[in-house]
């Protein structure tokens, strides 16, 4: 059985807005039994490190940027030797309601108590750029459907993944199924982490009783009717190369290796057209792209 006293959250931060950083402390620190930051190099990490030993967390300043993977293991191996019955995930622009910790644990115990195998369970979440709460996914066959999230639904939806801001992982999954997959450096990190866990056989739940509020990427635009979010050009890289090393990876479901497949290419085709600096985004995915290809993993 897992409790808000057994939990800790590992929080990866890489030069946030202070302000909000600020505010998901605030909301987060009283959640768990202890918080631990791994900094992966901020510019300004000595003000970001001040903010964290004022609310008394542990402070991990890695010195440099060694991808979100790596920071998330190096957190999360503390954790686990520290005695942690589960761990939190967190990014430093997700803002957690009130009890948030406390509906997870609750909705861990009770699938747990039905004798449903939990690999992780996690909330919903509204993109702070558009107010939408975003809809879970699944493969089904060769396909990956689509399914709308209803805010205050009290049974929770099954998914092949929940993101890794707010999702709850038992320690004993963890040791089972292994940590991040580091090489992938950042980007569908916590995809390859639920599909992994899937194929050991666990299952992952969202609960849309709580709905948090999470920021992904630095805005939105319109394409064909559907809302794209915009990142910056190295991570257009990752996700293209990310994206094709999951496609060739025999234990992930054939509806998510043909969906990567196909994104892929789209999604080289609507950053060039949509974001800024069309060129140098062209340039990067072309190049995640050869690296995918290849299999090449690991920093660019």
């Amino acid at each position: 059985m897992l409790t808000p006293q057994t939990i800790v959250s590992v929080l990866v931060t890489y030069n946030p807005d202070l302000d909000g950083f600020t505010q998901v402390l605030h909301a987060l620190v009283p959640q768990v039994s202890r918080l631990i930051v791994v900094d992966n190099g901020s510019s300004k990490s000595e003000v970001v490190a001040a903010l964290v030993e004022g609310i008394d967390a542990t402070w991990m300043p890695l010195g440099l940027n060694e991808g979100l993977a790596s920071a998330q293991n190096r957190g999360l191996q503390v954790a686990l030797d520290s005695g942690a019955a589960g761990v939190l995930l967190m990014d430093q622009d997700t803002v957690l309601h009130p009890d948030v910790v406390s509906s997870l644990t609750c909705l861990h115990n009770r699938l747990q108590a039905q004798g449903v195998p939990i690999g992780s369970v996690g909330n919903a979440f509204r993109d702070t750029h558009d107010g939408r709460i975003a809809a879970v996914w699944r493969a089904k066959g060769w396909r990956v459907v689509r399914t709308t999230v209803q805010a205050n639904d009290p049974d929770p939806v099954e998914a092949d993944f929940v993101i890794a801001s707010g999702s709850l992982l038992p320690a004993r999954v963890l040791r089972d199924v292994g940590l991040m997959d580091a090489p992938l450096f950042i980007d569908l990190v916590d995809l390859e982490w639920g599909f992994r866990a899937t194929a050991r056989g666990y299952r992952h739940f969202q609960s849309a009783q709580v709905v948090m509020d999470h920021t992904i990427g630095a805005g939105r635009v319109k394409l064909a009717g559907r809302n794209i979010s915009l990142h910056a050009p190295i991570r257009n890289y990752y996700w293209v190369r990310n994206a094709l090393l999951l496609a060739k990876r025999s234990y992930i479901k054939p509806g998510w290796r043909l969906f990567f497949a196909y994104r892929a290419i789209v999604y080289i085709a609507v950053y060039t057209l949509k974001g800024e600096a069309k060129s140098k985004r062209l340039r990067l995915m072309l190049r995640g792209f050869r690296d995918g290809i290849i299999g090449r993993a690991g920093a660019l």
